[in-house]
């Protein structure tokens, strides 16, 4: 099998598992926990972690709240058995970032990885992050790109895939709704 086809097909299945990542992070996070000493931190130290991490993980709860709040129905959802999209969004959020969700659940998980007060941890979280979701984004890209065609390939073309790029930002047509935030988170 192609390497192409490969990692979608694995992307697919990780797409649809994607809910069990918080379960193995927590029994990472234990023996993370239990083998880090505290007694090298000073207060100051011990502070900044959690003020950075409390940082990251309210920061990536606004991300996934404003992208869920100003997108429209049939896209970004919790879906786990099918990639869905029934239109392309390019405004808003999506002007600045390709995959704005997957963004705030790395700044959600990496603030609350940060309490542990292990870089090497972190460290870890992240790579483990960023293959996990590196190919479900694949597989995700490879969904839009057969379904929207050029129309994707030039927007994907202009826009980051997930360092947000503040300067392309156009607002979008559809107005922050709280409801639709608690109702799809």
């Amino acid at each position: 099998m192609a390497l192409l086809h490969s990692l979608e097909k694995e992307g697919n299945w990780l797409f649809k598992h994607r809910g069990q990542l918080p379960l193995i992070l927590f029994i990472l996070a234990i023996p993370a926990v239990l083998s880090t000493s505290y007694d090298d931190l000073t207060p100051v130290q011990v502070k900044a972690f959690n003020y950075t991490a409390y940082f990251l993980s309210i920061l990536g709860f606004i991300v996934r709240s404003y992208t869920i709040g100003t997108t429209p129905r049939g896209t970004s959802g919790r879906n786990t058995e099918e990639q869905v999209a029934e239109q392309l969004n390019h405004s808003g959020i999506y002007s600045i970032v390709r995959h704005p969700l997957y963004l705030g659940n790395y700044l959600m998980w990496i603030g609350i990885v940060l309490f542990t007060k292990n870089i090497e941890f972190t460290i870890i979280v992240s790579l483990m992050y960023w293959l996990y979701y590196e190919r479900i984004m694949f597989a995700e890209e490879r969904f839009l790109e057969r379904k929207f065609g050029q129309s994707y390939l030039e927007w994907a073309k202009g826009v980051p895939a997930f360092v947000p790029s503040f300067g392309l930002f156009k607002k979008s047509s559809i107005s922050f709704a709280m409801k639709s935030v608690l109702r799809r988170e």
